[in-house]
């Protein structure tokens, strides 16, 4: 069939075309590896040895035969399965983005609809962007065991602390606390969750996982626990793992230094352990690793629309002395996990009371 005749066109335009339409394919290839993933097809197929015949996959999990044929069919086209008549096979490929799907759940699950809003989003006096909580929740839990716990389990060694009680204020679903007393099997835990829905998932989520006789969980407000504990409740340790930058965001710098301050009024021992992420998204150097060209830069974008506030290193230590806090040890990620330093990890302590020694009498 001959070519139709297009004159305004020049020679180059199919390969401009090439090159700047693959963001548009790479946003539908991540999106579709999140739902690979998180609709349990991966999984069924793992499960299968890696091949089934596609009829015997869509019935056994209720999805439509057709649609979940052009899902695989586009999949093929990515090299994640292999389309033979109607069967399908895992590649390499797929096993190699299954090591990473936290990150698609995180981003692409947590936040698609963020992206979504972002344009009416920009205007003057607009509200910002909503994102799916559990997806960021699950992703964030997951993810944290490369970077999180490392870091809290690093910072806690430097400081020679043995914690034996945790509490989590805003505690959500409960999936960082179970995954936190997992990784310290000898730890008790208190999580603090003022949504009813929230709170009643995390009560499922601590059944199913089999330490309900370590995880105490209490439907209400960080204000009003702190103002009244429960009988018997006295922690020794408190992880804000990204959440000082919710607060900041929402309530500003002085909600954070009271927060931090009520902590420590009602248990002054306390050891408190802060994760953040340094916004350095100016920083063009930084800017320029691959992991911060890859990751960062999506999670930097997003934060601006979903009420939460980063800030620098500078800025969080000058808060948290603020907030009459000792910082004693600070880390980053894994070297092998993520090379840029930009999250990072404080331990800190009250500031004990300078005694002045008296001046001797003359």
């Amino acid at each position: 069939m001959p070519p139709a005749s297009a004159p305004h066109v020049d020679p180059g335009f199919e390969k401009r075309l090439i090159e700047h339409a693959r963001p548009i394919a790479e946003h539908f290839l991540a999106s579709a590896l999140h739902h690979f993933f998180n609709s349990g097809i991966y999984d069924r197929l793992c499960d299968a040895g890696g091949t089934q015949d596609i009829p015997t996959l869509a019935s056994s999990m209720e999805l439509d035969e057709t649609r979940t044929l052009g899902f695989l069919l586009f999949l093929a086209n990515e090299d994640i399965v292999v389309v033979k008549g109607m069967t399908v096979e895992l590649t390499r490929r797929a096993h190699d983005f299954a090591e990473f799907r936290a990150w698609y759940t995180l981003m692409i699950g947590g936040y698609s609809t963020t992206l979504d809003q972002l344009g009416d989003a920009m205007r003057n006096g607009a509200p910002g962007c909503s994102r799916n909580g559990r997806n960021v929740g699950l992703g964030s839990c997951e993810i944290s065991k490369f970077d999180g716990m490392p870091m809290t389990r690093s910072l806690l060694a430097a400081d020679g602390t043995e914690p034996q009680v945790v509490l989590d204020l805003g505690c959500g679903n409960g999936l960082y606390l179970i995954d936190f007393c997992k990784h310290m099997p000898g730890i008790e835990a208190w999580g603090v969750e003022p949504d009813p829905g929230s709170f009643r998932e995390a009560r499922d989520l601590v059944q199913t996982a089999g330490i309900a006789e370590r995880v105490h969980l209490i439907n209400t407000s960080a204000e009003d626990f702190l103002a009244n504990p429960p009988e018997g409740c006295r922690p020794d340790l408190i992880v804000f793992g990204y959440v000082l930058q919710e607060i900041l965001g929402q309530s500003g710098e002085t909600e954070v230094v009271r927060t931090l301050e009520s902590i420590t009024a009602r248990f002054p021992n306390i050891v408190i352990v802060v994760i953040e992420v340094a916004n350095e998204i100016t920083n063009a150097a930084v800017m320029r690793h691959g992991l911060a060209r890859n990751f960062w830069n999506t999670y930097y974008l997003i934060h601006y629309f979903t009420n939460q506030r980063l800030e620098t290193a500078d800025f969080w230590t000058a808060l948290f002395d603020r907030a009459g806090l000792d910082l004693r040890h600070t880390v980053t990620t894994p070297e092998f996990v993520d090379s840029t330093g930009l999250e990072l990890g404080y331990l800190l302590r009250k500031r004990r009371a300078q005694t002045l020694a008296a001046v001797p009498s003359l």
